[in-house]
């Protein structure tokens, strides 16, 4: 299995008034060709930003500062504007965590859906509804006649999930981005939602970043995982080896804060205090403020990589045997 995107020691910055502020911070990881890879943490960690960057998509006040992005071995960000545009939705595409706000309320679904072929040079309206109708069935959506022609109002919100995914992989990418896709579903939509992520995985061959605050989740679902915390990737490996053996405190409290069957009852785990701010000041590691083993020398500078087994990495001084 070879490498199909590799991220190097990605910055991400963020525009408020006349200053920039680092929101993601010297990041580095790869994904798969065909892997489904877990990216965790709290809201407001870098996870969404992460995804927006890859494939450069324009958000208003975020910029990339720095760092290198290797797709199939093209590097992305030596890319023009104009190459850029010929890659999303064809070769890389994104499902967004709010479906009714990425759905035009104003079109019919299946002209939404038909509308990455026609940007992306299918231009006879015949074989672009052949091929709409053929990815929903597909992917299981019901009637698929039917619901072409219906509006996004007219769905359940798990429905508009569906149609977005549908959207994403129309061009058949070879990899998706999932930003939160189960986010504000009930559990049967979210299971729905996560079979079909599963699916396109394995009939499709595409490669996943599936970003998610739901540790269960991910556990189900991913390979191996990495896990962010203030614009920091604080720990990544393989997922059994994240779940069954965490090694960063913050890792540790997450996994601690999942609630289980067994404490019914009982009140449910949590981590004092709050993520940073992207204005707060930062230095040494992001989650010493709020970690229980933290010491003074966990503020001065952020620790070094320390390999725990083959591909389990974490960045912590307890970890390394530093502090107690």
């Amino acid at each position: 299995m070879g490498t199909l995107l590799e991220v190097k020691h990605l910055s991400v910055g963020v525009r408020r008034g006349n200053k920039t502020f680092l929101a993601v911070d010297d990041i580095s990881f790869r994904i798969d060709e065909g892997e489904i890879l877990g990216l965790v943490g709290e809201s407001g960690c870098g996870k969404s930003l992460t995804c927006l960057s890859i494939p450069a998509l324009p958000a208003q006040a975020v910029e990339r500062l720095s760092g290198e992005i290797l797709f199939q071995g093209r590097s992305l960000t030596s890319f023009s504007p104009e190459e850029l545009t010929r890659i999303r939705g064809r070769e890389i595409s994104m499902i967004f965590q709010e479906p009714a706000a990425a759905l035009n309320p104003l079109h019919r679904i299946g002209d939404q859906i038909a509308e990455t072929l026609e940007l992306h040079g299918l231009a006879d309206k015949r074989k672009r509804r052949a091929e709409v109708l053929q990815i929903m069935e597909k992917l299981g959506l019901p009637e698929p006649e039917k619901l072409a022609r219906a509006y996004p109002h007219e769905l359940s919100g798990g429905m508009c999930q569906r149609v977005m995914i549908a959207i994403a992989v129309i061009c058949r990418p070879a990899l998706l981005l999932a930003d939160e896709p189960t986010t504000a579903l009930d559990t049967a939509s979210e299971s729905q939602i996560l079979e079909l992520l599963q699916k396109i995985n394995r009939d499709l061959g595409a490669a996943i970043l599936l970003v998610s605050h739901d540790l269960g989740l991910i556990s189900r679902v991913c390979r191996r995982t990495l896990v962010m915390y203030a614009g920091k990737i604080l720990e990544s490996g393989d997922s059994e080896d994240i779940f069954s053996r965490p090694a960063h405190p913050y890792t540790q409290s997450l996994i601690g804060a999942i609630p289980r069957r067994q404490q019914k009852g009982k009140p449910l785990a949590n981590i004092p205090g709050k993520v940073p701010s992207i204005e707060d000041p930062r230095s040494g590691c992001p989650f010493a403020p709020r970690c229980v083993y933290a010491q003074a020398r966990c503020a001065a500078a952020f620790p070094e990589e320390t390999p725990l087994s083959a591909g389990h990495r974490v960045y912590c001084l307890r970890a390394a045997g530093i502090v107690t």
